[in-house]
C-alpha cells in the first residue's frame, strides 16, 4: 500500500464532552506519513493564555497538537463549573484515544502526552491518573484547587479573596457563578486535591513545570509539596506565571524533555 504523505493543517472539531454538550476544539496536524505523537492541550482558568504558539511550534516539530476548551468556555456550549472542566478533560482523552479518532486523525495511541497549564495542569493530572493508556504529563504551574479548598475550608476568613479571583474569571465562562464555584472547591477539596495523586502516578512519566516568580501558582503551595516524595520530575525557570517572559527558553525546556521521552519510546 502507497504511503500518504500528508501536509500540515489546521481543523476544528466538535468532540463529546463529559456532558450532553460538544467541546470546539483545533487541532494542528503536522505533515508527514502518520500516525504522529499528540499533544493535548488544556487551558487555565479562564483561559487568558491559550497556547497557541506552542501549538504551532510543536506542530512544526511533528506533534499532532489538540487544543482543547471546556463547557462554557471559549465558545463551547454548557456551563462552566470546575467538575464540568475535569469531566471534559477526561472525556477528550478517552476520544483521542479512540481506535476512531487515531485513525481520521493519523495519532499514535501510544505516544500521547497532556500538557496543561495552570488549571489546565489540575485538570490534566487528574485525567492522566483516572487513563494508564497516556504516555506522559507536562503539568505547567498546575494550580492545586482541591489543596486550595482545603484551605479556604479551614481557613475561612480568607474567602473573600479567594472570591475575588474567580469573580473576576467567571466573567468569561458562560453560566458561571463566582459563589457556586466557591462551594465547589470547598466540597470536594479532598478527592480534588493533587497530592492524593502522587501513589496513582508513582511510576508513569510526569514533568512538573514552575517558576520561582509565579504569582498565581505559589511554587512552595502547588510546585513543591507535589514533589516532595513523589518521582516527578521538575524544571524551574524564572517567568511569570503565563510564561511571557523568557517564553522560548523555558518552550524549549520543557519540550526537551518531551523529545527525550518521544525518542525513548522509539528505540
Amino acid at each position: 500500500m502507497e504511503t500518504k504523505t500528508l501536509q500540515a493543517d489546521l481543523t476544528l472539531l466538535s468532540l463529546p464532552s463529559g456532558g450532553n454538550e460538544p467541546l470546539f476544539c483545533r487541532l494542528y496536524s503536522p505533515a508527514g506519513t502518520g500516525p504522529f505523537p499528540t499533544i493535548v492541550l488544556f487551558h487555565g482558568f479562564p483561559g487568558k493564555q491559550l497556547n497557541i504558539d506552542w501549538a504551532v511550534d510543536l506542530q512544526k516539530q511533528g506533534y499532532n497538537v489538540l487544543v482543547t476548551t471546556y463547557r462554557g468556555s471559549w465558545g463551547s456550549p454548557g456551563d462552566f463549573t470546575f467538575a464540568h472542566a475535569l469531566e471534559d478533560a477526561e472525556a477528550i482523552m478517552d476520544e483521542v484515544l479512540s481506535e476512531a479518532f487515531a485513525a481520521t486523525h493519523h495519532v499514535d495511541r501510544e505516544a500521547v502526552t497532556i500538557v496543561g497549564h495552570s488549571m489546565g495542569g489540575f485538570v490534566g493530572l487528574h485525567a492522566f491518573a483516572a487513563l494508564p493508556m497516556i504516555k506522559s504529563c507536562v503539568a505547567i504551574s498546575p494550580f492545586n484547587f482541591g489543596l486550595v479548598g482545603s484551605l479556604i475550608h479551614d481557613y475561612p476568613e480568607h474567602e473573600p479573596t479567594l472570591l475575588g479571583v474567580l469573580e473576576r474569571g467567571a466573567v468569561f465562562l458562560n453560566g458561571s457563578d463566582a459563589h457556586a464555584l466557591l462551594s465547589e472547591l470547598k466540597e470536594h477539596h479532598e478527592t480534588w486535591n493533587l497530592l492524593t495523586l502522587k501513589e496513582a502516578l508513582a511510576a508513569r512519566d510526569v514533568l512538573l513545570v514552575t517558576s520561582e516568580t509565579d504569582e498565581t501558582s505559589v511554587k512552595s503551595l502547588h510546585h513543591d509539596l507535589l514533589v516532595d516524595a513523589s518521582n516527578f520530575e521538575e524544571l524551574v525557570v524564572e517567568t511569570d506565571h503565563n510564561y511571557i517572559q523568557n517564553r522560548d527558553a523555558t518552550f524549549a525546556s520543557w519540550t526537551s524533555w518531551l523529545n527525550a521521552k518521544k525518542g525513548s519510546s522509539s528505540r
